[in-house]
């Protein structure tokens, strides 16, 4: 608050003194719209709420692999507690604007758990890579150190990569049109209603998914094709059922946040005549989809979580 308290733009006027209007869904009714994304966003919290404490409260999911797993629930629940509470919030009320300092919070957090949890996908394949492809010295080299400093930059990597795109935002001048075509300010939205030139933050958003995403991507296919590659020279069926079974249920997680944000960044970007209810729709399954089912993924396919989960509910004298 202290940061955006002086900042100005360049016609001199106080940025945090401007507010802009959401236009979400005028073509649907709020309540038809809020039910589905109340109904996710409770999957969302309460799914990932039982995957941390399961993973915290089990002794024998206390593992790198189920603490990287701890560590992708709290950045779901926060991503999904970004902007949607918010959005349900405007369409129970009517309740349309926000002010700067809130919409580009907003806009950083978004961009920052985001980026987080591509970071936390490129650990986690990098953990995968060291369990099957180096198992003696996977206790040597996936150390509580190690974990530590996967925090770090986890953490100060992503805050480094979202805190330019709304401090970019701040700068520029904004028309007397403040309408964001978008239920959440989400930075592309934002910029189209500079009257000043934008394209230094337009450029940077698009460089950073690109290099950012791009390189997690590239390391991420790298460590599950030498994966692959491992268990068929190995020529086990017990290591390749393990292997696939481990190492399945993170790549459908992976790809429906890549497939979700790349959808994204085309539907805004390149087709142009998509109507845009469906693209807000597409940035919201962003916040919601993979949230919301990246617990369900990982509680069926992986055992020992299925089987932490039936022993907390037994605890509980609750059964499944």
């Amino acid at each position: 608050d202290a940061l955006l308290g002086n900042i100005t733009n360049t016609n001199g006027s106080n940025i945090t003194a401007l507010e802009f209007t959401f236009i979400c869904f005028p073509e649907i009714h709020s309540w038809d719209i809020s039910g589905l994304l109340l109904f996710f966003l409770l999957v969302a919290l309460i799914s990932n709420v039982v995957m941390f404490v399961v993973v915290v409260i089990e002794p024998r999911l206390h593992h790198p692999m189920y603490y990287f797993l701890a560590m992708l629930s709290v950045v779901d629940i926060c991503l999904s507690s970004v902007a949607v509470p918010k959005i349900l919030f405007m369409l129970w009320t009517g309740s349309t604007t926000v002010t700067a300092k809130a919409c580009f919070s907003q806009m950083f957090f978004t961009i920052m758990f985001s980026a987080s949890e591509s970071s936390i996908f490129l650990v986690m394949a990098y953990d995968r890579y060291v369990a099957v492809c180096d198992p003696l010295h996977y206790p040597s080299i996936i150390t509580k150190k190690f974990l530590a400093k996967a925090c770090v930059f986890i953490v100060v990597r992503n805050t480094a990569v979202a805190l330019p795109m709304p401090l970019l935002a701040l700068h520029l001048d904004y028309c007397s049109n403040r309408e964001i075509l978008h239920c959440f300010c989400e930075n592309m939205s934002v910029e189209k209603l500079s009257c000043s030139d934008n394209t230094s933050s337009s450029v940077y958003g698009l460089v950073t998914f690109i290099v950012v995403g791009g390189s997690d991507i590239l390391l991420i296919i790298i460590s599950y094709s030498v994966i692959l590659r491992t268990v068929v020279v190995a020529r086990s069926f017990s290591a390749a059922s393990k292997a696939f079974r481990t190492c399945g249920s993170h790549l459908i997680v992976i790809c429906m946040f890549y497939i979700t944000i790349a959808t994204t960044m085309v539907s805004n970007r390149a087709l142009k005549e998509i109507p845009r209810p469906v693209h807000v729709i597409l940035s919201l399954l962003h916040h919601l989809l993979s949230p919301a089912l990246n617990p369900v993924v990982y509680g069926i396919l992986t055992k020992e979580i299925r089987h932490g989960i039936q022993r907390m509910l037994g605890k509980m004298k609750v059964h499944p």
